[in-house]
């Protein structure tokens, strides 16, 4: 006689069904999450708030604000091969696709500034001077901000593939730190749309 053994309970937590979703992935996640509410309360207020408004002259995008959308395409490429250098275990490389990032999101913000003072020349008139720039400032400002807050990341990556730290099997910090900046240059494309619409 064959005698059966009873089958224990599942001790299997929620997120071991889905081996992609670590921990540090799932807060990932909802970080970006709620940066991205931030952001489309921005754009809803902006929008709101060009509809009501008067049509009047407008600025234009000034064309510095292509080259810093080719700047962030850039940083976000380099910082991929960055990525795919580390799952081989080429530090080197990695680490100079990081350096070459870090260099692309300076001269972002530096381009991105420029673009602000070249807006400020704008001479229409005052209310639309000022419904433009509450508009460009909290959608560029804010976009900025985060940029700032995303070289905290990259130097800890950088400094980490430096002493060796990451393999090509555990490299986790440098994973999330290249879906955030990726997570920045699609936030501008879709900020860009924003402006677009309403210049």
């Amino acid at each position: 006689m064959l005698f059966q053994v009873p089958l224990k309970p599942s001790t299997r937590g929620p997120f071991e069904r889905l081996p992609w979703l670590s921990m540090g992935q799932l807060g990932m996640i909802l970080l970006l999450v709620s940066i991205s509410v931030l952001f489309v309360a921005a754009n809803i207020a902006v929008l709101i708030t060009h509809a009501q408004a008067p049509a009047d002259q407008r600025p234009g995008l000034p064309w510095g604000t292509a080259l810093s959308s080719g700047l962030l395409v850039l940083v976000s490429v380099e910082l991929q091969r960055g990525l795919g250098a580390m799952r081989h275990n080429r530090f080197t490389s990695c680490l100079n696709g990081l350096r070459r990032a870090t260099l692309g999101a300076l001269a972002f913000l530096v381009v991105q500034a420029w673009n602000a003072h070249e807006l400020l020349m704008f001479e229409g008139a005052p209310a639309t001077r000022k419904l433009f720039y509450f508009s460009y400032g909290l959608l560029v400002g804010l976009h900025a901000l985060h940029v700032v807050g995303g070289f905290v990341p990259l130097f800890v990556v950088q400094s980490k593939v430096a002493r060796r730290e990451y393999s090509s099997s555990r490299h986790a910090g440098l994973t999330f730190c290249v879906q955030y900046w990726h997570y920045l240059g699609v936030v501008w494309l879709l900020l860009l749309g924003t402006l677009l619409w309403i210049v």
